[in-house]
């Protein structure tokens, strides 16, 4: 290792030892896999592409500690935690032999596919955000554009193949209103730390016929900076660098709490085209704490179960409003309490998710009544007329048994580990935020004889993260 004979000629974190011990000391530094230096106070340098990424957005030494905000991988079917959006013969497949989806199109000008989860990952201000997803474009085919990246239709991040054979860095921004990405897509040939050609400090050069593995990592706080890159043989390959503060008059994108997303789109007259998404993770680097609103709403009556007994009642049930603050709504909301108070006679419950709006019906003339929780503070509504609802999609989360002249507080500890605490618990909106999953409160007596019934009021507590 080197060594400094003058205690001056150190850097300040160690010019206390060096003076304090007024000698020759050995300095412990950190080099990249060809051995080049790397200064931890200049982390950003772009002299060494692959040790930069030793340290996050904000210049932290990257250490084993993660937070994993969202985890996607299709094993054994498409991701259920996915959207698809599909147009003229546009396709998304599972294929179990690669483990992935393929993204189809057809020789339809108008053809696309998209494939976006249903989360939008909870960017907190002042830890990096840290994005890797693993996909094989193959050899571009004209007019066919594939992305795959951390991005929506408004805002984001993504890395792209165009139908000419360009790969791109883009920035995709809301913030005048529309999504523009002018300015901020980068051809391969303008990268400004590593082109990955095989002439950059670290001597990557890729090969887009092969699968390959991209890192997204940022700042946000509006103005922060944006890595790209990719992961090569162990090592973070940075490739180009967003600069924003002191650069820019307003925010860079008007979202940092985006979804994972990948789609194939034609831009004109061609054959059709096809890649594979694999694998897609979202992290939260130097420490995690879920942050969000908590409410409750009860229904203020006590609700008789159907007849005969038996016969499913969703007793109140909560969707996210369409828009929330004037824009669409993102927020997730988790539950994190049921209480139930039950008369008469013994009742089954279950907690399920519907995946959308027309699944829960009502018997009454006037239809589903959903009311704002809070007008301006809350992005939830609640529903206490529903008597029934569509099977079709739905899926039961937890559930479990009531006895009459009992209150019962159940599964209170549901969602206490967070968002990874269960991949379901949680709902979200579709791609256009107008029509959000439901969660609902599902009863029925025991018993089933004809005039079986129970009367029942319920709480549920929950938590809104944005």
């Amino acid at each position: 290792m080197p060594f400094y004979s003058n205690p001056r000629e150190t850097h300040p974190i160690d010019e206390a030892i060096s003076v304090a011990n007024n000698r020759m000391f050995y300095v412990h530094q950190l080099a990249d896999s060809r051995g080049v230096i790397i200064d931890p106070f200049s982390a950003s340098s772009s002299s060494s592409s692959a040790g930069a990424g030793l340290f996050d957005a904000f210049g932290r030494q990257r250490v084993s500690a993660l937070h994993t905000i969202g985890d996607y991988k299709h094993l054994y079917a498409l991701d259920a935690n996915f959207l698809n959006s599909v147009n003229a013969g546009g396709a998304v497949n599972f294929i179990p032999n690669k483990a992935c989806a393929t993204l189809s199109t057809t020789s339809d000008p108008a053809s696309y596919a998209i494939h976006q989860t249903k989360l939008y990952h909870q960017y907190q201000p002042g830890k990096s955000q840290l994005i890797l997803s693993s996909f094989a474009f193959g050899a571009a085919q004209a007019n066919v554009t594939k992305r795959t990246g951390y991005f929506d239709d408004r805002n984001g991040i993504y890395f792209e193949q165009t139908g000419a054979g360009t790969l791109n860095w883009v920035i995709r921004s809301y913030v005048t209103g529309a999504a523009v990405e002018t300015g901020n897509r980068i051809a391969q040939a303008n990268w400004n730390v590593d082109r990955c050609d095989g002439t950059g400090p670290s001597g990557f050069n890729i090969n887009i016929t092969k699968t390959q593995l991209i890192f997204i990592d940022f700042q946000w706080l509006g103005v922060g900076r944006v890595r790209c890159g990719f992961v090569h043989n162990g090592a973070m390959i940075i490739a180009h660098e967003y600069f924003h503060s002191n650069e820019i008059n307003v925010v860079y994108i008007s979202n940092p709490t985006l979804p994972v997303r990948c789609e194939i789109r034609n831009t004109g007259a061609t054959a059709g085209g096809s890649f594979d998404q694999i694998c897609s993770t979202v992290q939260s680097e130097g420490g995690y704490q879920e942050t969000g609103i908590d409410w409750e709403r009860a229904n203020t009556s006590m609700r008789a179960t159907l007849t005969p007994g038996g016969s499913p009642l969703p007793v109140l049930a909560l969707r996210l409003r369409n828009t929330f603050g004037g824009t669409q709504n993102r927020i997730s909301a988790i539950l994190t309490n049921v209480g139930l108070y039950v008369e008469t006679k013994p009742i089954r419950y279950e907690i399920i998710k519907l995946p959308s709006s027309s699944s829960l019906t009502t018997t009454d003339v006037g239809g589903l009544v959903w009311t704002n929780v809070d007008d301006s503070g809350s992005g939830i509504q609640y529903c206490v007329n529903a008597t029934g609802y569509v099977t079709t999609g739905s899926s039961a989360l937890f559930g479990g048994f009531s006895s009459a002249g009992t209150s019962q507080n159940s599964r209170s500890e549901v969602g206490s580990g967070g968002l990874t605490a269960s991949k379901k618990n949680f709902i979200s909106q579709n791609f256009d935020s107008s029509d959000s999953e439901i969660y609902a409160v599902v009863v029925r007596t025991v018993t089933t004889g004809s005039n079986d019934t129970a009367s029942v009021s319920c709480s549920l507590q929950w938590r809104e993260v944005y």
